[in-house]
């Protein structure tokens, strides 16, 4: 009796670590302004909800949490990283720093200072930092883009910028960052 309970205990141990550890969740956090919030889009058609499904149709469980506030600058970026970007977060994918330049007169040098600041507090939290810049904005391409003053992408621009993008997200969570085994 005593050899069948210990059997049977060590077989419900077996199968509680296999489940657990294959639905180990990957966590990505998309930081910045309206181009990460998806200002003008509906919200399955910014690119944190299609990075997450581009993600989960290449095998990953994890989610993409959209922390894209509209206007936003690396000032507010910084001033809000430690809420925005929970404990247990794999990917930090990080795009700010027009709206610095655009509407409050803050020099290149400033924003880049800003921006290596927040790649440097994640980075020192043991968060792996991908940071879009200019050459993801799809510069001569109107039909990937929004009518607006401010020429957010679209559905069909966020398509792109996943595109260009998924490599690195998958290569930043690596072989194991929450797919399915």
């Amino acid at each position: 009796m005593r050899r069948l309970l210990f059997t049977f205990s060590f077989a419900l141990l077996a199968i509680f670590w296999i489940l657990h550890s294959s639905t180990v969740q990957a966590q990505v956090v998309v930081i910045g302004d309206s181009n990460i919030a998806g200002a003008g889009v509906a919200s399955t058609d910014n690119y944190p909800a299609k990075l997450e499904r581009a993600l989960r149709a290449r095998g990953y469980r994890g989610t993409v949490i959209n922390a894209g506030t509209n206007g936003d600058t690396t000032q507010g970026v910084l001033g809000r990283l430690d809420s925005d970007v929970p404990p247990g977060t794999k990917v930090a994918i990080v795009w700010v720093g027009i709206n610095d330049i655009r509407r409050h007169g803050a020099t290149i040098d400033s924003v880049r200072a800003n921006k290596q600041e927040i790649a440097n507090r994640l980075r020192a939290r043991g968060i792996k930092v991908i940071m879009l810049g200019p050459k993801y904005y799809p510069t001569g391409h109107p039909e990937l883009l929004q009518q607006d003053r401010d020429q957010h992408l679209n559905a069909a621009g966020y398509d792109t910028l996943v595109a260009r993008t998924l490599p690195q997200v998958e290569a930043a969570l690596g072989s194991r960052g929450g797919r399915r085994r």
